[in-house]
């Protein structure tokens, strides 16, 4: 399994859920995977479990892309491969919602995926043999709709699915590739206060299965660490600007 053999990865948000997903899939596709997360007790701990390296980092701050980038070049060299996965998730009616709340969506969100996009064709720019790399953004199924409760949040991930265009046509005839990866309902931990709140626990799962026409939730791993594979690897060296909605159908209707 040597589908990403020597490529330099980055991914942000890698402690835990889809991130960490994608990390232990890059991993054992034989990249030189880092994983950067602001909560660095849990990063390091994950980092040794997987064998990748960490960086502490909050993506919203562009001193601190500067310092990551910077640290990874100055170890490997090069960057092959950028995944901006970290994201918060928040829901309030519009009219109920802070603007500080709105705005710490925002700069995790969407910020924090410019900054990773910037720094990252920066980086790509430079890479020995010249420039190319594969760039893969975090978005949602909410970034292609909309979602009662949502407005922070599929805003930042509309704004992350239209960057990524900008990004791809921008950077195309250098070699440098963007796509976007739109998540429908994953089995990480950020639905556990969603399923602890509940009666009963495994009958909401099943009910929230139910609705989805493939009957069964996302694993992060699997479903979007496959995925990510994909972008990263040569094989998809044709694609960019492209959005891979990877949802168990919840986009093309109720089922049967």
């Amino acid at each position: 399994m040597s589908r990403l053999a020597d490529k330099v990865a980055l991914i942000t948000g890698g402690a835990s859920g889809l991130g960490r997903g994608i990390a232990q899939r890059f991993q054992e596709e034989g990249a030189i995977t880092f994983i950067s997360d602001v909560n660095a007790e849990l990063g390091l701990r994950v980092a040794d479990e997987l064998g990748v390296h960490f960086l502490p980092q909050d993506v919203a701050s562009e001193t601190q892309w500067e310092s990551v980038i910077a640290d990874i070049l100055g170890r490997s060299g090069q960057l092959d491969i950028m995944v901006n996965n970290a994201g918060i998730f928040s829901s309030a009616p519009i009219d109920e919602t802070p603007l500080a709340q709105w705005q710490q969506v925002l700069d995790i969100n969407l910020t924090g995926v410019f900054l990773g996009c910037k720094h990252a064709v920066r980086a790509m720019k430079n890479n020995p043999g010249g420039a190319g790399g594969s760039i893969i953004n975090m978005s949602s199924v909410v970034g292609l709709r909309g979602q009662v409760g949502g407005s922070s949040y599929s805003a930042s991930k509309g704004g992350v699915r239209l960057l990524t265009k900008t990004v791809a046509v921008e950077n195309a005839a250098i070699g440098i590739r963007c796509n976007s990866i739109h998540p429908g309902i994953i089995d990480t931990p950020i639905m556990d206060p969603i399923f602890s709140a509940a009666p009963d626990a495994d009958a909401l799962r099943t009910q929230i299965a139910s609705t989805l026409p493939i009957g069964y939730l996302g694993d992060p791993a699997r479903d979007i660490g496959n995925m990510a594979v994909y972008l990263g690897a040569d094989e998809s060296i044709y694609l960019t600007g492209t959005e891979m909605v990877v949802d168990g159908g919840m986009t093309i209707g109720l089922p049967r």
